[in-house]
């Protein structure tokens, strides 16, 4: 999914000779803490709200433009790339800009969020399983194989490094909501199940000894 694909339209975008006055009352309009600034329909950079706040309601932007931020997306880039903006500059809303560094729409937090989550297939059904592996034992086609050994599928899979140990922590979702045999596969096969989200058949166990027991002692 490109970032064009998520822009939309709408949204205010400020010029050099607007008043501090005016971009507050957009930026309340729109609850968003930074707004876009162009000269001559070219992307100057971001002003923020707290900068605007610091200001005189009745200046223009323009005495603003050394504190503007030029953040903005291409727009035939990855949307993560615009996650990962967002994520390091503490954003409200994205810029996204053509070959001629024109503004064609914005990224704003929800759009971006509803992707991800389409992204990740968050409401697919399936157990998720968190392993903990050395770098040097991944191997994508073994823990597919070892999935594909039980009937099931691999619908999603992300990692990421644990700096405190520098294993690999690899989050798998599944295309069903039992996992009991692939767990018990992966742990022969060396990798560490951290954490298990499905259906709990051992829980189910102890509820069933339980039951059992229970029974045993009425007799």
């Amino acid at each position: 999914m490109l970032a064009a694909t998520i822009a939309i339209k709408g949204i205010p975008i400020l010029h050099m000779e607007d008043k501090v006055s005016f971009a507050l009352q957009c930026m309340e309009d729109f609850d968003i803490q930074h707004l876009a600034v162009v000269k001559d329909d070219y992307f100057i950079g971001l002003v923020s709200k707290s900068d605007l706040l610091d200001t005189e309601e009745n200046k223009k932007l323009d005495i603003l433009s050394d504190q503007f931020v030029r953040i903005g997306i291409n727009e035939s880039a990855h949307f993560l790339t615009a996650l990962d903006l967002f994520t390091k500059h503490n954003l409200t809303l994205l810029p996204v800009l053509n070959e001629q560094q024109e503004c064609i729409g914005f990224i704003t937090l929800q759009p971006l969020n509803d992707y991800l989550a389409q992204f990740l297939g968050v409401a697919q059904q399936g157990a998720i399983l968190v392993l903990s592996i050395s770098p040097l034992q991944y191997s994508l086609a073994e823990m597919s194989r070892l999935v594909e050994t039980n009937n099931a599928q691999i619908l999603q899979l992300n990692t990421f490094f644990d700096e405190t140990n520098g294993n690999l922590i690899v989050t798998i979702k599944l295309n069903r909501d039992e996992a009991t045999a692939i767990i018990a596969t992966f742990q022969r096969y060396d990798y560490q199940v951290l954490h298990y989200f499905g259906n709990a058949p051992f829980n189910n166990d102890i509820e069933h000894h339980y039951h059992h027991l229970m029974n045993y002692l009425d007799v």
